[in-house]
């Protein structure tokens, strides 16, 4: 097989694995093909591996098998990598011909079966069976939720989602999900109905008030481009993220330099939004 056919199986296999599926019409927006190229490449993937995929009716798609996964024991934080380049939500750095790395692994990946099964029901509403355990309830148990967005918040990946008990939109990690079912009941919230999620918040950033005049100068050059403050639009549910991800203070008598060189500036203003200690 040529170099360039086992690339692009390999990209297929990519999709396959953290979004369950894969289609003509996926295939022709992320490559950019016509719909016979991209039958095409479909073919030559089915042709390869014919034990990994099968031919959903409804969705016109092929979904990946359980053999699929239990045959595909990688790495999943360097498969997630290439994925998220691939779809190019967040670049992969690290390659042998670039003098620009990523310092760090990810220290936690989610599992790959799961985050496909939680990115179809989001794609289709539909809801979903999750076991789940939590620092409030760490005994694993089942519930039933409607995912609507999948997130990447510092160095977790949460889903957002409707929650059929507490009858609210909630933020579930993924790492505490052990299993996930998808079920044939359509969501009865979409995202649409998220007030918070769809609410945009403005959070203000400056150098840190206990910092000498030089020191906030340097803050300002490092994250401001040697303006006064940074605003930085954020949904509401994902302000705390945020802020925990810069590691701003939003307590300036209690969070104080050399841990916090950054600070919120409209505490006030964005109190709604702030985790309740």
């Amino acid at each position: 097989m040529a170099k360039l056919d086992l690339q692009r199986l390999q990209q297929l296999e990519l999709l396959l694995r953290w979004e369950g599926q894969i289609g003509n019409a996926r295939i022709r927006e992320l490559f950019g093909l016509t719909q016979i190229r991209a039958s095409q490449w479909l073919r030559e993937f089915r042709d390869s591996h014919p034990t990994w995929i099968e031919w959903n009716t409804v969705t016109r798609t092929f979904f990946a098998t359980f053999r699929f996964y239990t045959e595909k024991n990688k790495d999943d934080s360097q498969s997630l990598s290439r994925y998220l380049s691939l779809i190019s939500l967040s670049p992969d750095m690290e390659n042998q011909h670039s003098n620009v790395v990523s310092a760090f692994n990810e220290i936690t990946t989610p599992d790959p079966k799961n985050f496909a099964i939680l990115t179809n029901a989001a794609r289709s509403n539909r809801e979903v069976e999750i076991t789940y355990c939590s620092m409030g309830e760490p005994i694993p148990h089942s519930r039933i939720i409607a995912p609507h967005s999948i997130v990447k918040a510092g160095p977790r990946w949460h889903v957002r989602a409707y929650s059929e008990l507490n009858k609210q939109f909630r933020d579930y990690t993924l790492g505490r999900i052990s299993d996930v079912k998808l079920l044939n009941q359509p969501a009865k919230f979409s995202i649409k109905d998220d007030k918070d999620w769809l609410t945009e918040v403005n959070v203000s950033l400056i150098a840190h008030p206990d910092l000498t005049q030089d020191q906030q100068l340097v803050v300002r050059q490092e994250y401001f481009a040697k303006t006064m403050a940074r605003v930085t639009v954020c949904r509401g549910p994902l302000v705390n993220y945020f802020i925990n991800n810069v590691g701003a203070a939003v307590d300036v008598e209690k969070q104080r330099p050399p841990e916090y060189f950054l600070a919120v500036e409209n505490v006030k203003e964005i109190s709604k939004w702030l985790f309740k200690k």
